[in-house]
């Protein structure tokens, strides 16, 4: 459990971009002007991750692999943490420019996204099941199933 606190703690508030900053990139339901954050229940403690506002929902917001294994390796190749304004990736961070939901359990983010000395401006599309277990995550032309790492 602290390597996810951690890779959690690494992946947060980008400083460039005020709390709750949420612009419009398309014609579809608008995510709601405050930013998103959970309450915890009496005497529960979430992680930061959890409570710290942003533009990314509560519900996307956790460490994901494609690999089980990946959920506790160091290097994990194919782990993401994404957190309340950034996801970050083995060998890149995407820093979140917008956010939109077009419906429930879907997330279109306009992303500055820097990799291996590169900075690219990039969408990434995301969809949870039902469940909130499994996370679809288009970028470019490629989609990628990650499973909740708990």
């Amino acid at each position: 459990m602290t390597a996810v606190t951690l890779a959690f703690a690494a992946c947060g508030e980008p400083e460039s971009t005020p709390p709750g900053t949420i612009t419009e990139a398309a014609p579809t339901t608008e995510l709601p002007a405050q930013s998103y954050s959970a309450t915890p229940a009496p005497g529960e403690e979430l992680p930061r991750s959890q409570t710290t506002p942003g533009p990314i929902p509560v519900a996307f917001r956790h460490v994901w692999a494609i690999e089980a294994g990946d959920c506790i390796a160091d290097p994990a190749l194919t782990r993401i943490a994404i957190a309340p304004g950034a996801i970050r990736f083995y060998e890149g961070r995407s820093e979140v420019v917008s956010a939109n939901a077009p419906h429930e359990g879907a997330l279109v983010l306009q992303v500055n996204h820097s990799s291996e000395g590169q900075m690219t401006s990039e969408t990434h599309t995301l969809a949870l099941d039902e469940a909130g277990t499994t996370l679809t995550y288009q970028r470019d032309d490629n989609s990628f199933i990650y499973k909740r790492c708990d």
